[in-house]
């Protein structure tokens, strides 16, 4: 079986770092691309490297990175090595991802991606998530997760998803469990 580099998309605060944990407890091929941020570690947070811009534009010039997104100030950079190295050794690299971006994706892995777009179960289960989030004191982040669910509601990304799932608090695990059994399927076809 030939794996795919799994996307995981949806607006902020709609659960993608959850159901991405779940996902690698249900499977040890799972690995996680941590991405490299312009921040120092929240507490807890294991799954990020932090670097300095000045380092971060470093590795960028030697070609180390597959692409460079800045959200709310801080630039996260993915690294190309992981994932070539994951899908070479038949692992399942896995990563949430920004839509507005799946350009660099697909033109970097054509037919290697499998994507999945999480939802929210509601406008108002989003802001209630966003809306206890003290890193958005301005709301900009709330503002952009609604803007991109009014345009994911309109139709502009179904070309760029697999499948699309409602992100319910309540029913993670089956959740991780629909994306695995979809992904195992779409890997064998």
């Amino acid at each position: 079986m030939a794996s795919k580099f799994l996307l995981v998309l949806g607006p902020s605060g709609t659960g993608k770092s959850t159901v991405i944990r779940e996902l690698r407890q249900l499977d040890s091929r799972f690995v996680y691309i941590s991405p490299y941020m312009t921040r120092e570690l929240r507490e807890g947070e294991t799954d990020k490297v932090p670097v300095t811009d000045a380092g971060m534009d470093e590795m960028d010039s030697r070609g180390e990175f597959l692409a460079i997104n800045q959200l709310y100030g801080i630039r996260y950079a993915t690294p190309r090595a992981p994932i070539v190295e994951a899908l070479d050794s038949g692992n399942f690299p896995l990563l949430d991802w920004p839509v507005s971006r799946m350009d660099v994706m697909t033109a970097a892995f054509p037919g290697r991606l499998y994507t999945v777009y999480l939802v929210p179960p509601s406008e108002e289960v989003l802001t209630a998530r966003l809306g206890q989030d003290e890193r958005d004191p301005t709301g900009s982040r709330l503002q952009a997760a609604m803007q991109e669910l009014t345009e994911f509601q309109a139709g502009a990304y179904n070309h760029l998803f697999d499948l699309s799932v409602v992100a319910d608090d309540n029913q993670v695990l089956q959740i991780a469990q629909s994306i695995y059994a979809a992904y195992l399927n779409a890997a064998q076809a």
